[in-house]
């Protein structure tokens, strides 16, 4: 393995709350108002941004919140709702591997990555652990750039991004990374978009290619 430096989104990626955490917080923030979500509520919040989405989950259950209320009562569920996240399978055997291979590993992530990843055990395996949000968004080829310098590293295809996502796939593309990106209920509607940019696209983390590595 000559690719010595690793970087990892966590949601989707590593863990699955995109589906325990970000699929679920919108229902659960109606069932403690007692409210029952309409079928297709994925759908429909997915087609808004956070304000309209807000917006529209107050106005359509008949909320006792403003939209002021709702920021702190979202975070909370939430935050509630990472204490049940889970890593996907492999990933224990997969960052074993890699410690041992001499790899330099970090993440990249616009979530509470350090706190979800320490609860599970696999915090220490990375150097450090990159907020990825407004200005520094994964959305920004220098974001990827200036992670790979803090790992040690300077030329991306001697580097790893992993990811589930596609606009941050699209973007580690660009920077030229080798890129492994590994199937996520959440991302279904992407995944010939993530096959065709990606040089692994897997669906769990034990059918890596180590060969190719």
């Amino acid at each position: 393995m000559h690719r010595k430096q690793w970087i990892f989104d966590m949601d989707g990626t590593l863990t699955d709350s995109m589906t325990v955490v970000w699929q679920g917080a919108p229902l659960e923030l109606l069932r403690r108002h007692g409210r029952t979500a309409r079928p297709g509520i994925h759908d429909v919040l997915l087609s808004m941004g956070m304000v309209e989405g807000a917006e529209y989950l107050i106005r359509t259950y008949d909320l006792p919140l403003t939209l002021r209320d709702y920021e702190p009562a979202m975070r909370q569920v939430i935050r509630d709702l990472y204490k049940k996240v889970e890593l996907k399978p492999g990933v224990r055997e997969m960052l074993a591997r890699l410690k041992a291979e001499g790899v330099r590993m970090c993440i990249c992530s616009n979530t509470w990555a350090e706190e979800v990843l320490t609860r599970l055990g696999v915090a220490d395996y990375f150097e450090f652990f990159y907020t990825a949000q407004g200005a520094k968004s994964k959305a920004r080829p220098e974001v990827f750039h200036e992670v790979l310098e803090r790992l040690g590293g300077s030329e991306p295809a001697d580097a790893v991004v992993c990811e589930d996502a596609v606009y941050a796939t699209r973007t580690a593309r660009q920077c030229g990374f080798y890129l492994i990106d590994i199937e996520d209920e959440t991302s279904a509607a992407d995944k010939p978009e993530l096959q065709r940019l990606a040089d692994q696209y897997i669906t769990d983390w034990t059918q890596l290619d180590w060969t190719k590595l």
